[in-house]
């Protein structure tokens, strides 16, 4: 994946979790049951796995197609032929990814645990 799609897939996952955290306090403040709240952390939580889990997901997907070029036969590694400059480059550019998406999964495994853990205790402060 580009840089600028795995920034926009962070963000717009970080704005369905807003909405989910906004959507729940909604439905707790409207029927004071702040359970509703708390259970939203779990959303956010898988949210947050899945952008940390992207790799993983990632490094599969890759694996999945070179065993598929290997099986036909068209499995070809001519190490020759790349250029030093153009495997720093995507080797950074992966890197930079990775981080992305690690570091933006981590910050919403952390909210939604704290939300989910502690959200119930939210209406003492409402």
């Amino acid at each position: 994946m580009k840089q600028k799609n795995l920034k926009k897939q962070a963000l717009f996952i970080y704005f369905l979790s807003a909405v989910i955290l906004l959507l729940s306090i909604y439905i707790s403040y409207v029927n004071q049951d702040w359970q509703w709240f708390s259970r939203s952390g779990s959303m956010i939580v898988i949210l947050g796995i899945y952008l940390t889990s992207s790799q993983i997901i990632e490094n599969s997907h890759r694996l999945g197609q070179h065993r598929a070029a290997y099986k036909d036969g068209n499995f070809q590694r001519d190490w020759a032929r790349g250029k030093r400059g153009n495997i720093l480059r995507h080797t950074l550019n992966h890197e930079e990814e990775t981080w992305v998406m690690g570091k933006c999964g981590f910050n919403l495994l952390i909210i939604g645990t704290l939300i989910w853990g502690f959200g119930d205790l939210f209406s003492l402060f409402v």
